[in-house]
């Protein structure tokens, strides 16, 4: 099986087109990328295209990286503007996590500052904590990988622990995606192998464990594998190192699979870039509900 993100994006997209035309409102994002880089800026001009063609104004703004902060405080403190969107990297250094971090987290709509990444590892799923009315919002991919493993059923939906008893393996411990991730999956009862270049850490109920597991070892152990790393030296996974039946995801833009993994599983996932799309507009949309409406009303 050989799911189609675009497909199920689309499924996404017009749910939240639906429902911002039963709002009435037009919701406001500003969408700041400091790059030439031209595969970035057309993903960035098409990501433009489909929150305009959804009901929300997305003003993109190519500037220089140091008047990225500026531009931030000046979208925080417009009340017209109800979501944020930076394009990472900027800096290609911590200063990236500090620029992350001064999104107002009522209008982050990649989830990425300390405070919504506060409540992945409390599992706290409320927006305002003890507030059941507001829910919390997730990183965007991370998000967009649990919808497609609940699309195609790996990720049960009829109780509280979705993920009892799977294991996984993620090549990437980013703070924006694959350490979130690790945590939402190990709350969700997985046991979770996270890899990045100073080795294996392994991850129950949200907490992470000192492992001395192999790649080898933990890729077939695991009944899902997935991977995020933008780089060619990666050692591509092959058809040998996982099981028949193991579901595999890719999000880096870097192959991390070798091409002969899409015949050897049931289900491979070569990228999730149009599902990642669709989590943030559906961010947008949770956001300015929890924080905005009243204030248009």
């Amino acid at each position: 099986m050989n799911l189609d993100p675009v497909v199920l994006a689309e499924k996404y997209v017009q749910e939240v087109r639906r429902d911002i035309t039963q709002l009435g409102v037009k919701l406001s994002v500003v969408g700041l990328i400091a790059s030439d880089d031209k595969p970035s800026l057309a993903y960035a001009k098409a990501t433009k295209r489909k929150f305009d063609m959804v009901g929300i104004s997305y003003d993109l703004r190519q500037l220089e990286r140091l008047k990225v902060e500026n531009a931030i405080n000046a979208a925080n403190q417009n009340p017209n503007v109800h979501g944020i969107f930076i394009y990472f990297p900027v800096f290609y250094n911590q200063h990236d996590d500090y620029l992350r971090n001064q999104v107002d987290f009522k209008k982050d709509i990649e989830a990425g500052s300390t405070y919504w990444t506060k409540k992945i590892v409390a599992n706290d799923r409320m927006a305002v904590s003890g507030d059941e009315s507001r829910k919390a919002v997730l990183p965007c991919t991370s998000l967009a990988i649990i919808k497609i493993l609940t699309e195609i059923g790996v990720y049960a939906t009829h109780t509280d622990r979705p993920m009892e008893g799977k294991v996984v393996s993620i090549f990437n411990r980013s703070e924006v995606i694959g350490r979130p991730l690790a945590v939402m999956m190990s709350n969700d009862g997985a046991k979770v192998y996270s890899f990045d270049v100073n080795g294996p850490l392994e991850f129950m109920d949200a907490l992470p464990n000192e492992s001395s597991i192999t790649r080898e070892q933990a890729l077939l152990d695991s009944d899902i594998v997935i991977t995020g790393v933008p780089a060619d030296s990666f050692k591509k996974i092959g058809c040998d190192e996982v099981r028949k039946g193991t579901v595999c995801v890719n999000f880096s833009s870097v192959p991390n699979f070798e091409d002969a993994i899409k015949t050897h599983t049931d289900i491979y996932i070569p990228r999730i870039g149009p599902m990642t799309v669709a989590m943030c507009m559906r961010n947008t949309l949770r956001l300015f509900t929890n924080f905005h409406q009243a204030s248009q009303a």
